[in-house]
């Protein structure tokens, strides 16, 4: 009986490990999916202080540290930023570098700042 005790306790900590290695995929889908959404209100809001206040407004700078700070809660959080511009995301933490704040030039070649 001892044996089956045994085997059962086995069984259920293989069954619970298991279920801790399935669950970690949705989890972080659903990080991203909410990086993504909170990335995209305050590069909005962003947007929208820029436009009505100028871009080195007080208004418009402390939107763009607003979203600063979104893109660095979400690294902390999974490792990794949404771009906007691009709809993607990007492992390295160099959103200071790559992100293109003259939203409206494209001229702009984003890798040799």
């Amino acid at each position: 009986m001892d044996r089956l005790k045994v085997s059962g306790v086995l069984t259920a900590l293989a069954l619970g490990a298991t279920l801790l290695i399935a669950a970690p995929p949705k989890a972080a889908a659903d990080q991203r999916s909410n990086c993504q959404h909170r990335v995209e209100k305050a590069q909005q809001h962003y947007r929208h202080e820029a436009r009505e206040h100028g871009r080195h407004s007080p208004q418009a700078e402390n939107a763009k540290g607003r979203l600063n700070a979104v893109w660095d809660r979400c690294y902390n959080e999974t490792h990794a930023w949404y771009d906007p511009n691009r709809h993607e995301w990007r492992n390295d933490r160099d959103w200071d570098r790559y992100y293109d704040w003259d939203h409206d030039r494209d001229d702009r070649d984003h890798d040799n700042h």
